[in-house]
């Protein structure tokens, strides 16, 4: 399925919002150790200077500290400020690295060194390292300082920030949300529109859409337009050739009492039966044509607006006959078929019904999952060999059994046309013929 275009903005937001504030925190936290160490190598560095100042060479050429001129801190055990001088003879350490050793190195007079080793008691120290040339003696100077507690801060800083980030990124997912969902407003109208036009409730989509959209809504309505045009022209020229072909044929059945014609009796009756089948045809379409009126293409059927006005149309029809019509279906249901399609399906199945019928007949329509219609009569009803006949694929009903299948065959059809299946078989409520009709019923997308 695809994803919405609300969900496909957030999800490219996102994403976009999650690498930008990676980088971020990546050069952030680089930021924030290349300061500080920057700052810890200068300090580095005056420390390095204040010893060489206090650097001085016996007779022998082995370098002296005057110690009472350090600080504190190079005599507490493990402070975390250690310093190793390298000269002739035996290093001098500060009394903070007690027993310890710094890495030594080896430099030539005027170049230095900077590294992270490892320290006393799993301190992390940043190692600097100095050669110099004094009163003609190469002398190193090895400083370094302890760097946990500053590793430590650092941590908690990269997921405080880590944290700041991620919020931020919510509440920018949140506010872009807000503003997709007031970008695409106008959207929302089309799409109910549409599920308005699904429901036959209009017939036209209002062109005032935003300008993205206007075009495709646009060619929908000259679509419609189009369609709905051939539709009536469609069904205004089968009903007007009908009607045209009406004359010839009652010019045709005259001739079946011409005397030359009753000369030769099979012609005779030929030609009788050709015309009896034109007619039937004929009255089949014109009936439809009755039944459907001036419908418009697309609508849904309103039950509590299309029965009553068919029944009537029925009553109309068989005004002969004094016919009761029973109806029963749910208040305010709307099946979603085609409004053309139902009143073709039920006026056909209710004019056999009527043709048949003693005095009752009775129409039952449940939909859920599926369309479910029944109708029922009082009359004579259909052999259980000719029902099974009358739901075999290719035989035309209206010619199966005489009366009962004057339109049935328009019935087939449109049970295809919604995937579903007739079946035909005795009345259990009124004794007669009973058809039972399922059709699958479609599925709004919007």
């Amino acid at each position: 399925m695809t994803p919405s275009i609300r969900l496909r903005l957030g999800i490219g937001l996102a994403a976009g919002l999650l690498v930008v504030m990676a980088l971020q925190w990546l050069a952030v936290t680089h930021v924030m150790r290349t300061l500080t160490e920057d700052y810890v190598r200068t300090r580095l560095q005056h420390d390095t200077d204040a010893l060489l100042a206090n650097i001085s060479f016996d007779a022998a050429g082995r370098a002296q500290l005057a110690s009472r001129q350090l600080g504190g801190i190079w005599h507490t055990p493990f402070s975390g400020h250690y310093f190793q001088i390298a000269s002739a003879g035996e290093p001098l350490r500060s009394r903070s690295l007690w027993d310890q050793s710094l890495p030594s190195a080896q430099l030539a007079p005027g170049t230095s060194d900077l590294q992270r080793v490892p320290g006393p008691q799993g301190q992390s120290l940043l190692w600097y390292a100095r050669s110099f040339a004094k009163q003609g003696h190469v002398v190193t100077i090895t400083v370094a300082e302890d760097m946990t507690s500053f590793e430590t801060e650092l941590a908690v800083f990269k997921w405080r920030y880590a944290g700041l980030s991620l919020a931020v990124v919510l509440l920018l997912l949140a506010v872009q949300a807000l503003m997709v969902r007031a970008g695409l407003r106008p959207l929302d109208r089309v799409r109910e529109q549409l599920r308005r036009l699904e429901q036959g409730e209009i017939t036209q989509l209002d062109a005032q859409a935003p300008r993205e959209v206007r075009p495709l809504v646009v060619e929908l309505n000259r679509l419609l337009v189009t369609l709905n045009q051939r539709l009536t022209r469609s069904r205004q020229a089968l009903g007007n050739l009908a009607h045209a072909i009406k004359t010839p044929l009652t010019i045709l059945s005259n001739l079946e009492s011409h005397d030359a014609v009753r000369a030769h009796a099979n012609l005779q009756q030929s030609l009788a039966d050709q015309t009896a089948a034109i007619q039937r045809l004929l009255e089949r379409e014109l009936k439809g044509a009755r039944l459907a009126g001036a419908a418009v293409g697309g609508q849904h059927f309103v039950l509590s607006a299309e029965i009553p006005a068919l029944v009537q149309t029925l009553h109309a029809m068989h005004r002969d006959r004094s016919l009761r019509i029973d109806t029963h279906y749910p208040e305010g249901l709307t099946l979603m078929a085609d409004r053309e399609d139902m009143l073709e399906l039920l006026g056909n199945l209710l004019d056999n019904a009527c043709k048949w019928a003693r005095t009752t007949l009775r129409l039952t329509i449940r939909a859920a999952r599926e369309i479910q219609i029944m109708v029922e009569d009082d009359g004579p009803g259909c052999p259980e060999d000719e029902c099974a006949r009358l739901v075999q694929r290719g035989v035309r009903l209206d010619e199966a059994t005489a009366g009962h299948g004057l339109g049935l065959a328009i019935v087939q059809d449109i049970v295809g046309a919604y995937q579903g299946s007739v079946t035909f078989d005795r009345s259990p409520l009124l004794g007669g013929m009973r058809v039972c009709v399922k059709l699958t019923q479609p599925r709004s997308p919007i």
